[in-house]
């Protein structure tokens, strides 16, 4: 695995989340198409003032979520019927994936595809091989490379779930990027779950001098991490942090930014850094 040696300053790592770019319509797949393009928009626009190098992963959305349950392939290889399984659900990343791309070509950006499942390996869920010299050197060729979660060979279970919120950090980490940008439909990181609590108040920064308690605020009393993993999500981030990768949670359903993230401007959501 060819990993290189100095930042790569002009890299930024995005993730498209899929509770942006789909809707959740009785468990069927659907774009937001509106959101979608907008974003494709907002993509090439920053792209033309900067120039910078882009690795892409969106999410899943119902795309991926539908299948995967169905199919328990998030519990490892343990009868027939999941090898079936397997394919459908990698087809169905593979539309979804498709129309990101076509997005962001119509928009003017050179995506290219690029396929986890075909050179990606996890162990136990965790990402331990992804071919990183061949993403390199597409960036080089100044593609932007969109990427997803999908169904991955895992050493120790047979297959596995490779989500987009794993994805986004190992690249950003290995490739040595200069910022991880996580585009979701919140605002931010928050006390409690803003969609059922408006009493909940944005954490603009986290550094480890505050990490214990942003993680007592998000678990609470109980120890349950009642904004579905952001608790965990945060630890992985400020992890990534400490190892010199800054990243900055921001709400993407927002008009314009997107736009300013890629285009420098910081604090416009959670930012997780190291001091």
């Amino acid at each position: 695995m060819e990993i290189p040696l100095k930042p790569n300053d002009d890299l930024i790592v995005i993730k498209l989340g899929g509770s942006v770019i789909t809707r959740k319509k009785d468990d069927t797949p659907e774009l937001n198409e509106k959101n979608l393009r907008r974003l494709a928009g907002e993509i090439a626009d920053a792209l033309a003032e900067n120039g910078k190098r882009l690795f892409i992963v969106h999410g899943a959305g119902p795309f991926g979520h539908i299948f995967a349950k169905r199919y328990n392939l998030h519990l490892g290889l343990s009868d027939e019927k999941q090898i079936e399984g397997i394919g459908i659900t990698h087809r169905w990343m593979q539309l979804l994936n498709y129309e990101v791309v076509k997005a962001l070509q119509e928009a003017g950006v050179k995506a290219m595809p690029f396929q986890p499942s075909a050179g990606g390996i996890l162990c136990d869920g965790k990402l331990v091989q992804f071919p990183l010299n061949v993403v390199e050197k597409f960036l080089d060729m100044g593609l932007v490379i969109v990427s997803h979660g999908d169904v991955l060979l895992d050493n120790r279970t047979g297959i596995g779930i490779l989500s987009g919120d794993h994805l986004a950090p190992y690249v950003a980490h290995n490739l040595r990027a200069s910022r991880l940008i996580l585009g979701t439909d919140v605002d931010g990181v928050f006390t409690k779950d803003p969609n059922k609590n408006p009493d909940a108040k944005l954490i603009p920064v986290i550094t480890p001098k505050n990490i214990d308690h942003v993680v007592e605020e998000l678990t609470g009393s109980t120890g349950t991490d009642v904004t579905g993993g952001m608790a965990r999500k945060v630890l992985e981030l400020l992890d990534l942090a400490e190892k010199g990768v800054e990243s900055e949670i921001i709400n993407i359903e927002k008009p314009g930014i997107l736009y300013k993230a890629l285009t420098g401007e910081r604090g416009l959501g959670t930012i997780i850094k190291k001091d």
